[in-house]
This record gives structure tokens, sequence and C-alpha cells, in this order.
């Protein structure tokens, strides 16, 4: 059967809905694709941008990492700074534009090791007898540390100042134990022999008389004893610290001695009074007897 009229209107209208749909559908195709051509191209640009950023970035500081090297070996040489501190320093900035840093702390390192260390370290143990010794070092001394510093057994100028206190120069010339340098304080230097070498022994001074009390005249005598003398003489610190509490135990004696005395005195006043007031009492006492038979006489 052929195909009504109608009919063929009604699928050449549907065909034209169909292209129409088609021609819709492809319009937003190209608009979609046209919006994420945009967006690709913003965002091409802005990593080329950022590219191009970063690699003025790094340019600026591989251009400036020379300067950061010269910089770090002149506050070097001037002790502003410490090896690490350069050293790191150097690493650090390699690392923030991705630049080899090892070239430059290689010479850090050469310049320290074999410049600057080497001279600050003679300084240092310089430093150290004249600070400790109170002399000079002499070029034997010089060249035994410098050794030493070599071989890493001083790994710091503080390591050679602790082994020189630990010397026998060391604790000859100054005190090191508490008590000695208590015992220097408190009774003065200890004394030395004629080869220098320590005695011991610490001067004391006489003790003035005036200091302590004394015997009245004609009183010593009776107490029956000798009071010491407490002269000039070199005495350890024993013997200094006995002295000491002899010139207290002699203090106290004497004062002790003075109140004995004043008590024994007032002691003997009291007394006194007491017969007297005894003797007082019994004249009243036969006074008033007298009365007594004198008036049983008169009555």
């Amino acid at each position: 059967m052929g195909q009504s009229y109608a009919d063929i209107i009604l699928g050449l209208a549907q065909l034209e809905a169909s292209r129409a749909n088609t021609a819709a559908a492809n319009r937003r195709l190209d608009l979609e694709d046209a919006d994420k051509r945009r967006i690709q191209d913003r965002a091409d640009a802005q990593i080329a941008k950022d590219e191009a950023k970063e690699t003025a970035r790094k340019a600026s500081g591989a251009a400036g990492f020379g300067n950061l090297r010269s910089g770090l070996e002149a506050q070097l040489r001037q002790g502003l700074i410490t090896y690490d501190d350069a050293t790191s320093q150097a690493r650090d900035y390699g690392a923030k534009f991705e630049l080899d840093p090892e070239e430059a702390v290689s010479n850090l390192t050469g310049l320290y090791s074999n410049e600057l260390l080497p001279g600050r370290q003679a300084a240092g143990a310089a430093a150290a007898y004249k600070e400790l010794l109170d002399r000079p070092i002499t070029d034997d001394e010089a060249k035994n540390a410098k050794e030493l510093f070599g071989t890493g057994y001083y790994k710091s100028v503080q390591d050679l100042k602790d082994s020189l206190v630990k010397s026998s120069a060391y604790q000859d010339k100054f005190q090191t134990s508490y008590l000695g340098n208590y015992f220097d304080t408190m009774y003065g230097k200890e004394e030395r022999d004629t080869e220098g070498k320590r005695t011991g022994l610490r001067k004391v001074s006489k003790v003035d008389a005036s200091f302590l009390p004394a015997y009245t005249a004609a009183t010593e005598g009776k107490a029956g004893i000798s009071l010491p003398k407490f002269d000039d003489g070199l005495l350890n610190p024993d013997q200094i610290q006995n002295r000491e509490q002899s010139i207290r135990d002699t203090r106290k004696y004497l004062y002790s001695a003075g109140l004995t005395n004043l008590q024994g005195t007032i002691d003997n006043e009291n007394q006194k009074l007491k017969n007297e007031g005894a003797k007082d009492i019994a004249k009243i006492g036969q006074g008033t007897e007298l009365y007594k038979l004198m008036g049983l006489a008169f009555s």
C-alpha cells in the first residue's frame, strides 16, 4: 500500500525536527568545545606564565649564587659566622633555587680548613696559655698544640684549656681544689720554698692584744694559768684553725673569769649587807628588851 499524503507530510516534519535537534546538539557541542578551548587556553597561558616566572626566579637565583658565595666567604674570614652556618646557608640556597651547592661548600671547606682554622687554633692556643698560665706559649708548645689539633685530639680550643687546667704546671701555679681556694681566700696565699714549691704553710700575723680582754693589775697570778701568745708564724690550715679556736677560747675564758670575779664581789657585798643588817636587828632587839624592863620598873 502506498503512503498517504498525511503520512508523507508527518514523516517530512519528523525528519525536519530530527535535523533541527541534531543541529542544536551540534551547536551545543561546538559551544562546549569553545568553552573548553578557552579554559585550556587560559590554563596554558597561566602555566606558561608560571613557568616563565619560575624560570626567571631560578635564573635570578643562579645569578645571585656567586654573590652569596662571596659574602659567605667574607663573613667566614671575619668570624661573623661559623663554618657550619656558612655551609648550611649555601645548601639551603641551592635547595631553594634547584642549584648544586657542593662546589660552593667545597670552596668554603677549603677556605676554613686550610686558611682560617689553623690560624684561629694557633691564636686560641696562645691566648689559653696566657690566660691560664699567665705566660706566652713556647714554640714547642705551639707545635704540639698544632699537631694535636691536626689529629683531632683537640676538637676545640676549650679542649686545650681543659687539658691545661689538668696539667701539673697549672695545678702548681693555682689552687684547683675547693679547700685550697678557700684557704687562699681566708688565710692568704700558700708560701713556697726556695725552689718555688708549695709548702702547705700560710703566714699568720701577731694578734693585737688590744682586741682581747685582759686581767687587771695583780690578778693574773691568782687565776693560776698563763695566757698563750699569738705571735707571727707560718702555720698549716689545721694549725691556723686551732689557733683561731684558741683565740676564741681565750677571749671566752677571760670574759667568764671577769664575770665570775664580779659575781664574787657582788656576793661579798651582799653578805656584808646581811651581816650589818643582822647586827642592826640585834641592837634593835636589845633596845626593845631594855624598854620593857624599864616599863616594869616604873609600873
